[in-house]
């Protein structure tokens, strides 16, 4: 885990935590974040709740762009660091060195699973890009929620209001999916993959609470 751009720290992480969620659409991750959220607020815990794409206003103009238009590969993956150089500078690194947690839904590991399974774009150059114009700006914990394709993509069809990623074919969920599979093992030390397929969304919630010894 790396938050530094020289020796000094962006922030204090003995206080302030970032924590980030992942996965398919329609697995239950936005949920997990109001749960998490709202149990924060409850123990008067300073928080503030925020996703990607979007998070200030400058972002979610980016976002309504990337999620609804057709664009290049290299174009999409370039409005998306956009987008997410406007989120850190203007509110999660503020918001961290402030000492609030900041909880948001889905950050740079969806870029790696999403925009790096174009041939031209690897997920390496996509960690290399992040190190490079986000100062490495990592969470201290990132939850992935497991919920298999067929299932997350029937969930996420339910709600008629759909962008184009969850309009994709099944074979592009599915190679998300193996994404998200092979980052969870490759970061082990950061990532906590939840298999979420049998469990209420309470049951997911308590071992996200267990995880980050909240209970």
């Amino acid at each position: 885990m790396n938050k530094q751009t020289t020796d000094n720290k962006l922030y204090d992480a003995n206080k302030a935590k970032f924590i980030t969620f992942e996965g398919l659409e329609g697995c239950g991750k936005s949920t997990q974040c109001k749960m998490l959220y709202d149990y924060l607020q409850s123990k008067n815990i300073k928080a503030i709740l925020t996703r990607e794409i979007g998070g200030v206003d400058s972002a979610e103009a980016i976002r309504d762009i990337v999620v609804n238009k057709e664009l290049l590969p290299m174009s999409e993956l370039m409005l998306v660091m956009a987008a997410r150089h406007e989120h850190i500078q203007k509110l999660i690194l503020p918001k961290l060195q402030d000492n609030y947690w900041v909880i948001c839904d889905r950050f740079v590991d969806s870029t790696a699973c999403y925009q790096g399974i174009y041939p031209e774009i690897s997920v390496n150059k996509i960690y290399l890009l992040h190190q490079e114009l986000m100062f490495n700006l990592l969470p201290d914990i990132t939850y992935f929620i497991d919920v298999k394709p067929a299932k997350a993509l029937s969930r996420a069809l339910s709600r008629n209001d759909n962008n184009k990623f969850e309009e994709k074919n099944p074979e592009f969920h599915q190679q998300v999916y193996q994404g998200f599979q092979t980052i969870a093992r490759q970061f082990l030390h950061r990532i906590v993959r939840i298999d979420a397929n049998d469990l209420t969304m309470q049951e997911v919630h308590n071992k996200i609470l267990e995880r980050l010894h909240l209970c």
